[in-house]
């Protein structure tokens, strides 16, 4: 196992698709931050000097919320490029247990999330910086900048969660295409659409107004998680170790029972 997760890591830093993107999404980050300020010092020269609380901007290491698809992208991406080279069936065929190559696949998944959320994060503060600069607000550490930490783990926890519908797209359905499809509508939120008829619906049936599907779902709490305000905290931990152990299960019994190409 040791060894499989060394070999996938290797692959990953040679992914010129997660540089890529990843550079994407933490040039973005910078840029949009530093312009908003720079036209609002233009249009506004009188504006007063707002306080930005550093707790804040951790919750929020995607600037623009679809964003993140671009990490999805990535996933995707690096999840199936085994599959589509020939280089698992070589792999499977030399160790004990063919389904530690999925196992292996989703530790490195995490490692990439990590590094892919810690560095859009990095280009929040940056990009907030160098708009305070502009003297339109200033940036303030606040007592809940842990909070805003814990937000980022919660992120990255639901964004495993995700990520492991995607890998069982890639890996055992082995379709890119809808696995693409799949991380853009968990990126836009979709969803939510959905969760929002849903949740009319069971209002109607059972006369209540406090059911939110949403907020059971990883894919809606990627976007809506917030430490710092105490929402949806518990629900994420819940939500992601549900739908981690689900699709981990289902993606090694459906990838062991088919034959490897």
């Amino acid at each position: 196992m040791i060894n499989l997760i060394k070999m996938d890591l290797r692959r990953l830093f040679l992914s010129k698709v997660f540089f890529i993107t990843m550079s994407i999404t933490a040039l973005l980050n910078i840029v949009i931050l530093s312009v908003i300020p720079l036209v609002t010092k233009m249009f506004m020269p009188d504006a007063e000097t707002q306080a930005v609380q550093l707790s804040s901007v951790l919750t929020n290491p995607f600037v623009i919320g679809w964003m993140i698809i671009l990490m999805f992208v990535s996933v995707v991406s690096y999840s199936y490029a085994d599959m589509a080279n020939g280089y698992i069936k070589n792999i499977a065929g030399q160790i004990p247990r063919r389904s530690d190559t999925i196992l292996s696949k989703f530790v490195v998944i995490g490692v990439h999330n990590l590094i892919f959320i810690a560095v859009a994060a990095l280009s929040v503060v940056l990009g907030q910086v160098i708009g305070s600069s502009f003297g339109t607000y200033t940036i303030a550490f606040d007592a809940q900048v842990p909070g805003g930490i814990l937000t980022l783990v919660l992120k990255w926890l639901l964004s495993m969660a995700v990520c492991s519908i995607l890998l069982f797209f890639t890996t055992a359905v082995r379709n890119k295409t809808v696995a693409a499809i799949v991380g853009v509508i968990f990126g836009t939120n979709t969803l939510g659409l959905v969760y929002g008829g849903l949740n009319f619906a069971v209002s109607q049936a059972f006369h209540t107004r406090s059911f939110d599907l949403g907020m059971y779902m990883p894919d809606s709490l990627l976007q809506s998680v917030n430490a710092v305000q105490n929402i949806g905290v518990l629900n994420s931990v819940i939500a992601s170790a549900v739908c981690i152990a689900l699709f981990l299960i289902l993606t090694v019994r459906v990838f062991n029972a088919r034959d490897i190409k």
